[in-house]
Parts: structure tokens; sequence; C-alpha cells
């Protein structure tokens, strides 16, 4: 009985293929706007950003004489470090350095948001006008430049994490942040004349490389907007032949009554 009913929906379709074949034009146009914008002055696609990168690096905030390797250091300093690390997390939020960040990857600075770490005692987000969620932040999910620092509570260890469209700018926006970071301390180090044996030394390790993680998204969204599209569409046009029918049924009847 299955198979028969689709075969009588099959038969009322194919009795309705221009409907269909106009069906079918506005499902391959709804695949080629999910996956691009389509201008009509002057004529041309621009892809839309789907696919979401990431890059991850890790900086780690040392001592010149290197805690890590000098056992005639003080333990108690892990935790100095540890505070230090998450001031300097901080210092990566800053306007200048910000503009900084952007302009070494190539991105506009207006588009870029860094979240700064946060702590037990800062355990959310204050709402300022860089946090702030909007309802059309999920239409821009993917085409958004974001930078999130992460501190290790008990190692003095600043994590880095990018998320831009492509894997380029991601790994370009998290190296970015530590160059620029570096660049910054040692600038004031210095303005202020402090000796080398007193400051701070970052440690990267490794640089960071970008990957896509979603691979083949646009051709999933192009399918699936197809397929939508298409049947919706059908579906629209099945009920409007039921509707013309019943209304030439009604009328047929009213004649014969009148009659």
């Amino acid at each position: 009985m299955f198979t028969v009913a689709i075969g009588i929906r099959i038969r009322k379709l194919w009795r309705l293929k221009r409907w269909v074949a106009l069906s079918l034009v506005v499902a391959l146009l709804a695949a080629v706007w999910s996956v691009d914008q389509i201008s009509l002055a002057p004529p041309g696609l621009t892809p839309r950003s789907l696919e979401m990168a990431t890059a991850t690096t890790h900086v780690l905030v040392d001592t010149p004489d290197s805690i890590m390797v000098d056992l005639r250091q003080e333990t108690y300093s892990f935790q100095d470090l540890t505070n230090r690390a998450v001031v300097l997390g901080n210092v990566l939020t800053s306007p200048a350095i910000e503009a900084a960040i952007a302009a070494e990857a190539g991105i506009p600075a207006g588009v870029l948001r860094i979240q700064a770490p946060l702590t037990p005692q800062q355990s959310s987000l204050p709402v300022n006008a860089q946090n702030q969620r909007k309802i059309t932040d999920i239409l821009k999910l993917n085409d958004q430049y974001r930078i999130a620092l992460s501190v290790d509570p008990t190692v003095p260890m600043l994590d880095i994490y990018a998320q831009t469209p492509t894997a380029r700018s991601a790994a370009a926006l998290a190296n970015g942040a530590f160059d620029q970071l570096r660049s910054y301390l040692a600038s004031l180090a210095k303005t202020e004349d402090t000796p080398v044996k007193d400051q701070v030394r970052l440690v990267q390790l490794g640089r960071a490389t970008g990957i896509v993680i979603n691979p083949g998204v646009r051709y999933q969204a192009a399918v699936l907007a197809f397929i939508l599209t298409f049947l919706a569409s059908c579906a629209t046009v099945v009920f409007f032949a039921r509707v013309r029918e019943g209304w030439r049924v009604a009328a047929l009847s009213e004649r014969v009554a009148g009659a």
C-alpha cells in the first residue's frame, strides 16, 4: 500500500510537471543562496563564510633563569607567575594591542574580539559592548574573528585559542597575539629601563597551526537547502492543486443543484 500511495503522488506531480519544474528552479536558487550571496546590481555571487577554523598556541610565563629547569628556584614562584599570566591575558584585551594583533593578522580591527581569561574571582564575562550577546550573533557565528584566553590555575601557562573563517587567518591570529604581547613587554621594559634579569620571559611552545573544523560544510548546506526547498515547494504545489480541484468540484455541484 505504501508503494501504491507513492506512485499515486508521483502521478499527481507528473500532471503538474510545469509547477514541479518551477519548484526545481526555486530549490536550485535556494541552494546557491545558502552558500553565496546573490547580488543583482551588479550581477554576481559572493561566497558566504560557512567554514570555521581554529588555532591554538600555549605560552609559558617564565623567569630569565627558567624556573622550569632550575631546581634552585622556589616553587612558590609558580603562583606568582600564574597570577602574572592572568595579568598578561588581560593586557592582550587592551585596544592598542588588539589593534596591533588585527593589523599583523591582516584583518580589520573592528571585527576582532578578545576574551580575557576567567578566574575564580571573575568566573563570567562582564557585559560590555564587545561581549554582549545578541540574537543576530547566531547568523554570524562562522564569520567572526575571536581570541579566547585561558590560564591554568596551577601552572603559569597562557593558552591562546583563535577562531576565524579560514585556517590561515586563525594561525595568524594566534601567533600574532603572542608576537604582539612579547613586543609590548619588550617595549615596556625598555621604557622603564628594566634589567634583563628582572624581566618576564615568554616562551611559545610551538607556533600555532590552523585547521578547519567543519570541512565540506558548503556542499552539505547546499544539498540540505535544495532538498528542503524542493520538498516544501512540491508540497505547496500539491496543496494548491487540491484547493483548485476542490473549488472546481464545488462549482460543478452548485451548477448541478441550480439546474
